[in-house]
């Protein structure tokens, strides 16, 4: 399954990984394994307009010299991690020679994904692993079933209005907000219910300060409130999850008497 059109259909929408070299000591008999030392992909937060980059770079090196670097994605939800075998023998696991020394080879790709034209259903959204596999020139290889990770999420956004912009000093400020995510399959903002969102007051410092929490209603809606002491700054803030970007309101400033 080639990386462009793997897990998800865009499928290099990937989270920046590094891959450790291994350090693991053979014996004068044994062949030195090539290293993998350098893995990155690159994650997207995608709405429903835009145009994104995605790409996958990977390099590896071996005293012999590096015949071949394979790489196969495959969500980490399934539990399904692919085997060396695997792999080896997945006809699009290659990707295009990028930089190659003696001793080197660095191998990837990017491309532009334009997100009102290239359209993919919501279930793909989530975290993926890529299978990463190295041959040396001598035959020699290294295997890292997770090589690299990388998420693909449904873009949010998150609104807040507080019901007043002047309170009494200690009295009860609520803040109303609404937190909708991509749908990309209905291409349309859709209500994201059930997700927890901070209310939070930026202190004389400017730092952000979560002074209460609550859930989404079934249609993305929310209503939190908060003693305010002082004049300042309002926010909402929603943290994501594994198929949710993050999004944070605009300020609102609130004048306390």
């Amino acid at each position: 399954m080639p990386i462009r059109t793997a897990a998800p259909a865009l499928a290099g929408a990937l989270a920046l990984a590094a891959v450790a070299a291994p350090g693991t000591a053979f014996a004068v008999t044994q062949p030195v394994k090539p290293q993998i030392t350098h893995a990155a992909v690159s994650s997207l937060n995608i709405g429903l307009t835009g145009k994104l980059t995605f790409s996958v770079n990977i390099s590896a090196k071996d005293a012999k010299g590096v015949k071949s670097i394979q790489a196969l994605p495959y969500p980490l939800a399934s539990k399904a991690v692919p085997t060396r075998t695997d792999v080896a023998k997945e006809p699009g696991s290659s990707l295009p020679t990028l930089a190659r020394t003696a001793t080197t080879l660095t191998v990837g790709a990017s491309d532009v994904i334009n997100v009102a034209v290239d359209r993919f259903p919501d279930e793909i959204a989530g975290t993926y692993g890529v299978a990463i596999l190295v041959t040396a020139k001598d035959g020699s290889t290294t295997f890292a079933a997770k090589g690299a990770t990388y998420s693909w999420t449904r873009a949010d956004v998150l609104s807040a209005k507080p019901a007043s912009g002047t309170v009494r000093k200690g009295a009860l400020l609520t803040v109303k907000g609404q937190l909708n995510r991509a749908d990309w399959t209905k291409r349309v903002w859709a209500g994201n219910g059930g997700q927890l969102v901070l209310l939070q007051q930026r202190n004389a410092k400017g730092v952000w300060v979560t002074k209460a929490t609550a859930k989404t209603a079934a249609n993305g809606s929310v209503s939190v409130s908060a003693r305010d002491y002082a004049s300042g700054s309002w926010r909402l803030v929603y943290g994501g999850n594994t198929v949710s970007g993050a999004a944070v309101s605009g300020a609102t400033s609130v004048v306390v008497k």
